[in-house]
């Protein structure tokens, strides 16, 4: 039988090994992003997850985030 090292969840050499940035996922932004809760209809979701695809983003949180930062504008519509 082999001795194998007992490694904390995530701290496998391997594992790290696959980041590029130790904290998770690499920041795009200076400050760090914090998880928000927001209630919405399923319809408008779905809405929303095709806006994010529309405009590039890989995900409804990059959407959020661009919006909230300007980055993308939003253009009402009468």
């Amino acid at each position: 039988m082999t001795d194998k090292k007992k490694y904390k969840p995530g701290m496998h050499p391997n594992s790290l090994g696959n980041l590029t940035n130790r904290e998770g996922r690499p920041k795009y932004y200076e400050s760090t992003k914090k998880t928000r809760t927001v209630s919405v209809t399923d319809e408008g979701w779905e809405g929303f997850e095709q806006l994010a695809k529309q405009n590039g983003c890989s995900s409804k949180s990059e959407l959020l985030e661009k919006l909230g930062r300007g980055i993308i504008k939003l253009q009402i519509s009468a």
